[in-house]
């Protein structure tokens, strides 16, 4: 019975580790739109993370239907992703499937508590694979991205100094919440920002349009009404579009 023990143990243990592997995160269809069907990694910029601090977002992917090999076009029958470099010490990453199919929207969840602040471009390395007949699919070769993703860490929360000139967002808190939350944003001169909500079929669930002074400024968004699950924002002003990610918790 000890052994029997032990080997359901380490059975349970093997479980849970490969379902730690593939995320339970949801692709924002709200804000990340394939757009020509050239594919799409988005969005460009995640919300700052803060040292020692748990950050958990999702980066959203859409294969394209295309891949150019030796300067042909040919059709693609899938991508995976191989890894994703560069991320903040503290810090990993789980895809949500192993393979990417073209056209439909996929994500990449980053989480942890990063331990070093800086400004970190992802290097997104994933592998084509082609029809090389209508029956036969190869692998073209593999691909990197390494400039559309960028991640912030900064050493605490809040206006980032060195950007004072420059509309910014705030992550949302407390997050996850129960009833209501706060996210706070700056603007450097009188501004008009609207923030929407959208769940997780990219249906708009709010919007509100708010006057801003100069300065730190809050939306206080009461979501008693919405059913617990993960839910994505939009913070807008006339020239600049931030989003993220928040959950309801009851």
């Amino acid at each position: 019975m000890k052994y029997t023990n032990r080997f359901l143990a380490l059975l349970a243990i093997v479980i849970f580790a490969m379902v730690e592997l593939t995320a339970q995160c949801e692709p924002d269809t709200a804000n990340c739109k394939d757009t020509g069907d050239p594919g799409q990694i988005c969005p460009a910029n995640l919300p700052d993370a803060v040292v020692n601090e748990l950050y958990d977002e999702v980066i959203t992917v859409i294969a394209p239907d295309t891949a150019s090999v030796a300067d042909i076009q040919v059709r693609l029958a899938y991508i995976t992703v191989d890894s994703v470099l560069n991320l903040p010490p503290g810090v990993d990453y789980y895809p949500n499937a192993e393979i990417f199919y073209p056209d439909s929207a996929y994500c990449i969840q980053v989480t942890g508590t990063p331990t070093k602040s800086g400004d970190y471009n992802l290097a997104i390395y994933v592998s084509a694979y082609i029809y090389f007949t209508q029956d036969l699919i190869v692998k073209a070769g593999q691909f990197i991205d390494s400039s559309s993703v960028v991640l912030t860490v900064n050493e605490t929360a809040g206006l980032d100094p060195y950007k004072i000139h420059e509309f910014q967002v705030y992550q949302n808190a407390p997050n996850p919440f129960s009833e209501s939350t706060r996210l706070g944003f700056y603007t450097p001169f009188d501004d008009h920002v609207k923030l929407q909500v959208y769940n997780i079929l990219g249906e708009l669930m709010h919007e509100e349009l708010q006057g801003a002074s100069p300065g730190e400024n809050y939306f206080y968004f009461n979501g008693s009404s919405l059913n617990p699950g993960t839910y994505f924002y939009r913070v807008t002003n006339n020239s600049e579009l931030f989003t993220g990610k928040f959950i309801k918790t009851k």
